[in-house]
């Protein structure tokens, strides 16, 4: 890793066989040793091969300018691993351990497999990638080994079991759109989320993102609360998700082939011959460390378990990467396409009693499909050992159709013969930063982040379809409405580590947002402690953070879930929702061993946005016809926490635990809310304590 500010320590110089021994100017700072070995073997144009198994990849590494071959870059990044590099031929090299190691013929779990979180490198929380340890707030990773126990699933599952917070409900296979439970209590109401990025490009609808395959993703980086907003803006109120795909070639030891299969039943009451469940995911993989591509093809579903309850998708992604000696580019494509059946609650009509059937046979909804794709780029560009330049640049859409609204009451025919919403998203994203590391001659190193980023957010939400003309017989269709949305924000952010003990980050983001009220402007500040120190054998971080987020009225999560949710609008001027306040706790590391992390927080929400049920309407007999819906401001929540997880690797056996418990309540109410809620009142669907668990022994080939 980097020690005292930056600087790597020194080694001796070694006389290297060819082609060890060529001449070669390679310098890095905070960057990780996958990094670093892909762009030192474009820089040398050899092949390097080694086992992923063997080396700590997301570790920090440095090479100092001392380093004056090949041979002495290899070894000042590997001075800390048990693995030296071995002559295969003429531009082969090849990372085996080192002669002397005892070698078992029965793998055995790896130390290094296992990286120290305080010495990753994520591409979260900071413009570029930078240590995890320099951050204030938690930053949590979930990793592709833990996604690949659970198979293609949502993601609010992969961050409800891999991260300490955040909680998503199980959703039936015959919806569509994903729920958030809880992300540290209440930041919305029904339609809370994280903004989710895939590979740095901003998601339209983060409720979509309701099939990950594991195959195709490195890993999962989430960032709770809002700390996150002062580099990644408006709506991240609630936390920040980035996705991280993969791009490895098979010289690394990627399997080239893979394919995992699953079939299972369901059995219902409703359903006399059951339901059978389905998937099928191959991966592909070629390339080298500098040069690589991958595809991924997963499809599957289940029968129907309720009638008219099946469901059925198709998800695919490619992804490329080329690697220079100062740069790395890479590109994505990812589709989804998913349909559910309508089904209808069959316990409904009994309950509806006499004319339940009818009831139900007039208001039943339409088939369920969605449509999403990502697609774009990015290219990081290091001209040097000080500077680091990174481009962004992708498009994310999506179309939806035939959408339930499951937070209504019985859907009568009368309530406007609403059976599903419709619409899409697409939004652009560009984002340009630089990050500049200026060291000081009494160790302090200063780490200065710009950046300046441009989305455009194209919505269309399909009308309702009102009654029939009395000539006619087909329902009215009104035509959709779209509204286009422009933001632009900068970014100005700076850390300073003294002796790699101390770091102190201080940042703003401003934002011009059309989606604001009156002046359409955000200011997002972060400001935040780190105090790293050894205590005996472990490693400590003590930090505390503070942050300000705000999320706009409309965004297409609360559109697109709440299918009138436009003529709900109308005539009304609402304000954004915002969230702020303080974390603080601590990581303990004992080596590759043990972690342990411990989080409080402290965060006030105002503002949010409630769809409040107004009094019935009736006709002139008397006889309720429908019920009228507004969208109104509650007032302030208080959501106050904690949060525990901690992992342990003994031998074969590895532990992971997690724990979190949450009060969120109403404190003051809005004027002129006119809802059921009370101050007191403790927020519904956010659970008080949630508790995860997992335990994995590792035999040879099991």
């Amino acid at each position: 890793g980097c020690e005292e500010g930056g600087r790597a320590a020194a080694f001796v110089a070694r006389q290297w066989p060819p082609p060890l021994d060529h001449p070669l100017e390679f310098t890095a700072r905070d960057i990780s040793l996958r990094d670093a070995l892909d762009r030192l073997s474009a820089a040398a144009r050899l092949r390097i091969s080694y086992s992923a198994e063997l080396l700590p990849l997301e570790r920090r590494v440095c090479v100092s300018r001392q380093a004056r071959t090949v041979g002495d870059v290899l070894a000042e990044l590997l001075r800390e691993t048990s693995v030296e590099p071995v002559v295969a031929g003429e531009d082969h090299v090849v990372l085996a351990p080192r002669r002397g190691d005892r070698i078992s013929a029965e793998p055995q779990p790896s130390e290094f497999s296992r990286v120290v979180p305080l010495d990753r490198v994520v591409v979260t929380g900071s413009a570029s990638g930078g240590p995890q340890r320099a951050l204030p707030f938690v930053l949590d990773v979930v990793s592709a080994e833990q996604m690949e126990r659970q198979g293609t699933a949502p993601l609010s599952r992969f961050l409800s079991t891999g991260a300490s917070g955040p909680w998503g409900w199980e959703q039936s296979p015959s919806s569509v759109i994903a729920r958030f439970g809880s992300i540290r209590g209440a930041s919305s109401f029904g339609v809370s989320a994280p903004k989710v990025f895939i590979d740095g490009i901003e998601v339209a609808n983060p409720l979509l993102v309701t099939q990950i395959a594991p195959e195709a993703v490195e890993r999962i980086e989430v960032i709770r609360g809002p700390q996150g907003a002062a580099l990644y803006g408006t709506d991240a109120i609630s936390g920040v998700v980035n996705i991280v795909t993969r791009h490895e070639g098979t010289d690394s030891g990627a399997p080239p082939f893979r394919i995992r299969a699953s079939v299972g039943r369901a059995e219902s009451d409703f359903a006399s011959n059951g339901a059978l469940a389905q998937e099928l995911a191959v991966a592909l993989r070629t390339g080298t460390s500098v040069r690589s591509a991958g595809l991924d093809v997963g499809i599957g579903g289940m029968g129907d378990f309720l009638p008219d309850g099946g469901s059925r998708y198709v998800l695919a992604s490619g992804s490329a990467r080329q690697v220079g000696a100062r740069s790395i580019a890479t590109g994505i494509l990812r589709f989804y396409d998913a349909h559910a059946g309508a089904s209808v609650n069959p316990l409904l009509a009994e309950a509806l009693g006499p004319k339940g059937d009818s009831l139900l046979a007039a208001s039943a909804p339409r088939a369920q499909g969605m449509r999403q794709y990502t697609v774009g780029g990015t290219v990081r560009v290091a001209p040097d050992d000080r500077w680091t330049h990174t481009l962004v640049a992708g498009i994310d859409g999506n179309r939806l159709s035939g959408v339930a609204d499951e937070r209504t009451p019985i859907p009568f025919p009368a309530e406007g013969a609403w059976r599903g919403s419709g619409g899409g998203a697409n939004r652009g994203t560009l984002r340009l930063s630089s990050v500049a590391q200026l060291r000081a001659g009494d160790g302090t190193e200063v780490t200065l982040t710009l950046a300046a980023e441009h989305s455009t957010l194209r919505e269309s939400v399909d009308a309702p379809e009102a009654a029939p003309l009395p000539d006619q017989t087909d329902p009215v269709r009104s035509p959709a409405i779209v509204s286009w949305t422009h933001s632009t924000g900068v970014v100005a952010q700076a850390t300073a580590a003294l002796r790699d003990r101390l770091h102190l980050t201080g940042g703003v983001r401003i934002e011009r947002n059309d989606g604001l009220a009156e002046n359409r402007y955000a200011a997002l500040p972060v400001l935040g402690a780190v105090w790293l120190t050894d205590v005996g054998g472990a490693s400590l971080k003590v930090r505390a953070a503070y942050g300000s987020g705000t999320r706009p009225p409309r965004t297409p999560s609360r559109n697109q879930a709440w299918g009138g949710a436009p003529r709900l609008y109308r005539g009304m001027e609402l304000a954004p929702e915002r969230q702020s306040g303080l974390e603080g706790g601590f990581d303990l590391a004992i080596g590759s061993t043990f972690l342990l992390q411990v989080t409080g927080y402290d965060q006030l929400a105002s503002g949010l946005i409630q769809r409040v049920a107004l009094a019935a309407v009736t006709d002139s007999t008397g006889e309720r016809r429908m019920t009228p819906y507004a969208l109104q401001s509650v007032g302030q929540i208080s959501n106050r926490g904690w949060e525990m997880q901690g992992t342990a690797h003994l031998g074969r056996l590895s532990l992971e635990g997690a724990a979190a418990g949450v009060t969120s309540r109403v404190r003051t109410l809005a004027a002129g809310y006119e809802g059921d809620l009370r101050a007191g009142d403790r927020m519904l669907e956010v659970p008080a304590v949630t508790l995860s668990g997992t335990a994995a022994w590792t035999e040879r080939r099991w």
